[in-house]
């Protein structure tokens, strides 16, 4: 994978994503529309990129759309969805994976950094935080 600003994503763009797969389904509120919005998930820009592409995937594999929530946590992607398969979910730890090496803000190589709230981010965008050296 190369790591050339591919998984940044304008709002405008993601949003045209989810328009052209006809949204996403909420899975707490089944009776609200789909999910076209790019304010319901709660990640930066740099990260856009593999969403698109592991919704791509997971439709691909059957996915039914059903989305609970999508969130960065502990400086990585998270992806809540009902009930999938042993491929998709596969398919979403990959994507979580590959958040840890890409920078939140710009979608180029990070690093998972501390200083407060963990975040992945660039040498660029990490406003000099250092690099997170698990204690463990």
């Amino acid at each position: 994978m190369s790591f050339q600003n591919n998984n940044y994503m304008t709002n405008e763009e993601f949003t045209e994503f989810l328009e052209s797969i006809g949204g996403l389904e909420n899975g707490y509120f089944t009776d609200r529309g789909p999910i076209t919005a790019r304010g319901f998930f709660q990640v930066d820009n740099g990260w856009l990129g593999i969403l698109k592409r592991l919704i791509a995937d997971l439709i691909e594999l059957g996915w039914d759309k059903q989305t609970l929530q999508v969130k960065e946590k502990f400086g990585g992607l998270r992806f809540y969805t009902n009930g999938v398969s042993d491929d998709m979910h596969n398919r979403i730890r990959l994507a979580e994976d590959a958040s840890y090496i890409t920078c939140e803000k710009c979608g180029t190589l990070g690093e998972l950094r501390g200083g407060g709230w963990m975040a992945t981010l660039c040498d660029e965008h990490s406003e000099g935080r250092e690099a997170y050296k698990n204690p463990f």
